[in-house]
């Protein structure tokens, strides 16, 4: 590459990475003035005044009325859009699915949501989505930059591809990011629902090294390290719940035998409290009627919690992360479940890993990891992270 074009290049790029800085400013201190930015970041005023008029032009920033004291011209505070500019999470799950706004602020707007039933076919999954988004987006003063969809199976994000999905067969081999981007002219990004997950619990713990285990209808997991999702060719090593752990045992959504999540979610303790009461039970059906009498699913529980103290060792023993967030409904039918499910995995566990392992129960759902996700990605494309020190040295 010639000189003149690097040259012309360089101020373009350190420009994206000082408007990025402003907003990894506000990000992790939160609202302060120009001044404040310029002092954290060691970036001139000058090109920070700068870098704050572009990101504002944006709509993920704003400022606001009210005003800081101190020495000199008084100065109007900068944070995160919060109400006029939204983000739009969307989590498409086998049974319903889940759609709510948030702030670029990172905070989900929780009476926006909405539930409906999952549609059978993919045509009437886009138009359900459609429907609701374009509710939002024609309510005055109210700008939506861009839609975080989550799905569950298998995702090759290279390709924007939903490559194949155990228990939502209707989107495999579907593109419904772009499909949603041509319907709805929004910036649309696709995230696997175990790496929203990831997302979300990042936001409430924050740490960087995490993962979560997803135990609802199948049984996924997602890894954080060093803030970064592990991700490999088309979506691996998401599907935990795909290996075999029981030989001749219960057919699986992916059409393989005796799969992990087979035995270890909370659709197989629907599954088994429904062969005890010869009724069908939904798994809010079944975890009622376990409410009214714990003893009388024990041994149902007790299958369940062996097979997912499996699935917590594994992750465990090959990424070793400091923080599990388990995210079902099984483990919050009684106080004590979270701690019986540490004590049974721990004796799966590699010794090194026994005791610097927490588990939690996760504290955010799906749709507020897919709202995690488009910011990420709308963070992103501002441009790259680098060193405060680096970029002033340029400026």
């Amino acid at each position: 590459m010639s000189d003149e074009v690097t040259s012309n290049l360089r101020p373009q790029l350190l420009g994206r990475m000082t408007q990025r800085a402003v907003v990894e400013a506000l990000k992790s201190k939160g609202p302060m003035s120009r001044a404040d930015i310029a002092r954290l970041t060691g970036i001139s005023p000058t090109t920070v005044s700068s870098a704050v008029t572009q990101v504002v032009r944006t709509g993920l920033i704003e400022e606001t009325d009210a005003e800081i004291s101190g020495p000199g011209r008084p100065g109007k505070i900068l944070r995160l859009a919060s109400d006029a500019v939204q983000v739009l999470g969307v989590s498409i799950e086998p049974e319903f699915c889940k759609m709510m706004l948030g702030g670029i602020d990172g905070h989900p707007n929780f009476d926006s949501l909405v539930q409906f039933p999952t549609p059978h076919t993919y045509g009437r999954l886009l138009a359900e989505i459609e429907r609701h988004a374009r509710a939002w987006m024609q309510r005055p003063n109210t700008r939506i930059l861009g839609i975080g969809l989550s799905l569950p199976g298998v995702i090759d994000s290279t390709g924007d591809l939903s490559v194949f999905s155990p228990n939502l067969h209707q989107i495999d081999d579907q593109q419904p990011s772009r499909d949603l981007r041509n319907r709805l002219g929004l910036t649309t990004v696709l995230i696997q629902e175990n790496d929203a997950l990831c997302l979300g619990e990042r936001r409430v713990h924050q740490i960087d090294d995490l993962c979560v285990v997803d135990y609802t209808g199948g049984l996924g997991v997602g890894c954080l390290v060093g803030g970064r999702l592990i991700g490999q060719h088309i979506g691996l090593p998401r599907e935990l719940g795909h290996i075999t752990v029981v030989l001749n045992g219960e057919k699986c959504g992916c059409g393989n035998i005796g799969c992990l999540e087979t035995v270890a979610t909370d659709t197989t303790f629907a599954r088994l409290v429904s062969a005890k009461v010869h009724k069908s039970l939904t798994v809010d059906e079944a975890l009622a009627y376990a409410a009214e009498d714990p003893s009388r699913v024990r041994a149902e529980l007790d299958f369940v919690l062996d097979y997912l103290a499996v699935a917590v060792a594994a992750v465990t023993n090959l990424f070793a992360p400091p923080l599990i967030a388990m995210h079902g409904k099984l483990l919050g039918l009684q106080p004590t479940l979270l701690a019986q499910l540490s004590e049974r995995s721990g004796k799966r566990k590699l010794a090194p890993y026994r005791d610097r392992c927490r588990l939690v129960s996760a504290a955010t759902t799906k749709a507020e990891g897919a709202i995690a996700g488009i910011l990420d990605h709308l963070f992103e494309e501002l441009g790259p992270i680098l060193q405060p020190s680096v970029i002033a040295g340029h400026a």
